[in-house]
């Protein structure tokens, strides 16, 4: 190829009259096409390695640079349970300010010395960043009375030790502090946890490299941390935080297909073909004088303009992967909110039926995952799982419990971990066989839910919903039987196999946090490491709604119950009704 171009190369140059002057263009000329045009590949397929930083174009070549929370800082990147494991990139700072941007030993360093005054701000960025200058300008910030909310409100006057707003800086007396405290109101499953909670105590994020979730990261911290996410700087004009597409960034995709449901079904059409006309959707409104022709997501979610978007929800099941009779007497007024939120344009009979379908479909999809499961199950308990869990790299704790035992439901040594421990839904690092139970729950029983809580009926069934389910439950089928008739006929003709080492190693799954626990902290887990408690033993519930629950409760004569591994039958009143019997 390197002679073809010095050919092609000169003869042009020839016909441009200029061939004296060729001799070193072409080499130079070749070499630079030569970077882009060619992929370098990785010593595994035979060739040397190059250093990561040449510029060149790889193929699989390169190595991720794991750059973390500088290792001098006196403080983890973020407070939370397991938040000493959980790997950064320098990106994350502009989506957690207060911890990544604004402490003294992160602040990115600033060539510019001294401390200046608005109008020299807007002076100086208006040639260095037109936009931003452009969109305040638009802003009620600039035009707020007897004084502009200016540049030196939010960021800071000295020029060396300027901030990245957050939320909390949104949300101080003088400002938004109403709306900050209502957005703290949530619980689990809330832009009040979706950070602090979802970011540092969750296996997915905890155990792999950050360049793995960095979306997920942006996502997460996002609402929780910053009012910008959703009121884009530098207008932050309400009118645009009130429309649907506002919260399509975050809320779609695999496990919480709210957009995609949203967007397909009834309520989305009518959005859709009316949201452009002002008299069918004004968006100038308040939300607690809306009276849209539609619902949008706010309408719904941020009844009356309150920031808790789990203030008229009933009760949080993991998106979906968890069931519950919202029907339920224990749920009736919170059922009935919602209702009253519907039959602002439907009738509440219309509504409180549909709803009931919802709950429905979730139970018919549980009843699928639930004959997934134990087919997966059974391969575990026989010791046909292949591979079984103690032959895989260790999981995120540094051990090898099965990804799918939940906490001491699944209780004895074939699970691994100890009582009360729980594996993680995986997509890696695991049998093909749980991964698709994972999908199975995670993805197409969230579909169901998510498409019958919002009206898109082909999300529920056909788009991989109950359809979905149905071809996992018969490939999860079809590899237990494939297993069992291998399993049969190597004990039959003597053979002991052994699980292939790419199960245990690689050098992606050397990244992972559970081989570096086993090779630093030898007979350690990460919950040796990490006893304090998290936001999840301290933040679980709201007090509002456990007030609720417990008024609930003794209103209705009904006892929480428990599960027999857990061993408390010893409190257990028998004159009370339980809700195992609902």
């Amino acid at each position: 190829m390197r002679k073809f171009l010095k050919v092609t190369l000169a003869s042009a140059l020839i016909g441009c009259g200029v061939i004296g002057t060729v001799s070193s263009l072409m080499v130079k000329e070749v070499k630079a096409v030569e970077i882009i045009t060619h992929w370098v590949p990785h010593e595994v397929y035979g060739m040397p390695g190059e250093p990561d930083n040449s510029g060149k174009v790889f193929f699989s070549g390169l190595k991720a640079k794991y750059m973390g929370y500088p290792k001098d800082a006196q403080r983890s990147p973020y407070p939370g349970k397991y938040s000493k494991f959980w790997k950064t990139l320098p990106a994350y700072r502009y989506y957690i300010p207060d911890y990544m941007y604004n402490r003294d030993e992160v602040r990115p360093s600033n060539p510019i010395k001294g401390t200046f005054k608005l109008e020299q701000c807007v002076a100086c960025h208006s040639v260095m960043t037109p936009g931003i200058v452009r969109d305040y300008n638009k802003s009620a910030h600039s035009k707020a009375e007897p004084a502009p909310t200016g540049c030196d409100t939010c960021h800071g006057n000295n020029h060396q030790k300027l901030t990245m707003p957050s939320s909390k800086a949104c949300g101080t007396a003088e400002c938004h502090e109403t709306q900050y405290n209502e957005q703290g109101q949530g619980g689990i499953g809330s832009h009040a946890s979706c950070s602090s909670f979802a970011q540092v105590e969750c296996a997915w994020s905890i155990e792999r490299p950050p360049g793995d979730t960095a979306g997920c990261t942006f996502c997460h911290t996002s609402p929780e941390e910053r009012c910008s996410t959703c009121h884009q700087r530098h207008q932050f004009d309400p009118a645009v935080a009130r429309r649907s597409e506002q919260c399509k960034t975050c809320h779609w995709g695999k496990d919480h297909r709210d957009w995609e449901a949203y967007d397909i079904g009834l309520h989305g059409t009518v959005y859709q073909v009316n949201k452009w006309d002002t008299e069918q959707f004004d968006f100038s409104k308040k939300l607690s004088d809306a009276d849209y022709v539609g619902p949008t997501c706010q309408y719904c979610h941020m009844r009356g303009g309150h920031h808790n978007v789990q203030r008229a929800s009933i009760v949080y099941t993991s998106m979906g992967m968890s069931m519950a009779d919202r029907g339920a007497p224990l749920w009736k007024e919170k059922r009935d909110r919602w209702v009253s939120i519907c039959d602002d344009c439907h009738s509440p009979r219309f509504a409180r039926e549909n709803l009931q379908a919802m709950d429905e479909s979730v139970k018919d999809a549980s009843l699928k995952y639930r004959e997934t499961f134990k087919v997966a199950e059974d391969l575990l308990i026989d010791g046909v799982l292949d591979p079984m869990p103690k032959d895989l790299c260790p999981d995120w704790s540094g051990q090898h419990i099965w990804s799918l035992k939940i906490g001491a439901y699944h209780d004895g040594e074939a699970y691994g971990g100890k009582t009360g421990e729980s594996g993680e839904f995986r997509m890696s690092n695991v049998t093909d066989v749980e991964r698709l139970c994972f999908e199975s729950v995670g993805y197409f029983q969230t579909y169901i839910y998510k498409g019958m809580a919002h009206g898109s009926w082909n999300d529920a069934t056909y788009s991989d919903g109950s359809f979905g389910m149905d071809r996992w439950l018969v490939n999860v089928k079809q590899n237990a039987s494939r297993a069992r008739r291998l399993a049969a006929l190597e004990k039959k003709v003597g053979i002991s196999w052994q699980p292939e080492q790419f199960w245990k190693t690689g050098e992606w799954l050397d990244q992972l946090t559970g081989p570096y626990i086993v090779k630093n902290h030898p007979g350690k887990t990460i919950f040796d490491l990490c006893p304090d408690p998290g936001w999840l033993d301290t933040h679980h519930a709201p007090a509002e709604e456990v007030e609720y629950i417990e008024r609930k409760l003794k209103e209705l004569g009904i006892t929480a119950g428990s599960h027999s591994a857990h061993h408390h039958e010893s409190g257990h009143d028998p004159a009370a009704r339980s809700m195992k019997e609902h």
